[in-house]
């Protein structure tokens, strides 16, 4: 499903440059439910960056269900990331004047394949799976931070992606509702045969991980195999 190949991203600082990746080679398989751990500055989420698309590397292959990151056009990544990959992150990003399932149906809305009855039923079957259904006409103000982080999930996954990306989604959750949104990612991982790659830094977490990614100094300290 991914596999990565000598990856590494290096940011100039003035006179000297620091390695964020420093050489990173993985393989993660379909349906895994991957976290990738480590210290602060690890390149945790830099990681997931690069397997995302939403940054390239300095250096290395990225082949994402066969698919050779690096070959394509910037056009051709943003179908890539819109059809085949979902996005989770930690302060939610929905978008503050739209309700529930609005903020769920953005995605849906930009593809073509689909017209206007088809995405709403598919947002409105997203957010029964997540058990907000009966939210879908409120603000995202008007929702606790678990739910909201819930709607951010329902959106993530609203075009049934190959790949679901969360960068650290409980940091900004007490353990219930963390306990929440984990559970759902379980779910959605074993009945929608989700892959999911999830950055973490609570050791907890990993009683929910298939496999732990551990990282240090932009190196995968357990082979990443």
């Amino acid at each position: 499903m991914i596999e990565t190949e000598n990856l590494r991203k290096v940011y100039p600082m003035g006179s000297f440059d620091v390695k964020a990746l420093d050489g990173v080679d993985l393989a993660i398989e379909k349906k895994e439910f991957i976290g990738i751990m480590g210290p602060s500055g690890s390149g945790k989420t830099t990681l997931l960056h690069m397997l995302g698309i939403l940054d390239h590397p300095t250096e290395g292959k990225i082949r994402i269900d066969g698919t050779d990151i690096g070959k394509l056009t910037d056009y051709e990544k943003t179908m890539f990331r819109l059809y085949k990959l979902g996005y989770v992150f930690q302060d939610y990003a929905l978008v503050p004047e739209l309700t529930v399932i609005e903020n769920v149906s953005l995605p849906a809305m930009l593809r073509t394949d689909r017209n206007e009855k088809e995405y709403k039923a598919a947002s409105y079957d997203i957010l029964q799976r997540v058990g907000l259904c009966d939210r879908r006409g409120h603000l995202p103000k008007e929702l606790s931070g678990g739910q909201q982080q819930r709607v951010a999930i329902a959106r993530a996954i609203v075009n049934r992606p190959d790949i679901l990306f969360a960068d650290e989604p409980c940091a900004n959750l007490d353990t219930e509702n963390s306990r929440m949104v984990l559970n759902l990612f379980k779910k959605i991982n074993e009945e929608m045969g989700q892959t999911i790659v999830m950055v973490s830094h609570e050791e907890w977490h990993k009683e929910y991980f298939d496999r732990i990614i551990r990282m240090r100094d932009g190196k995968i300290e357990n082979g990443g195999n």
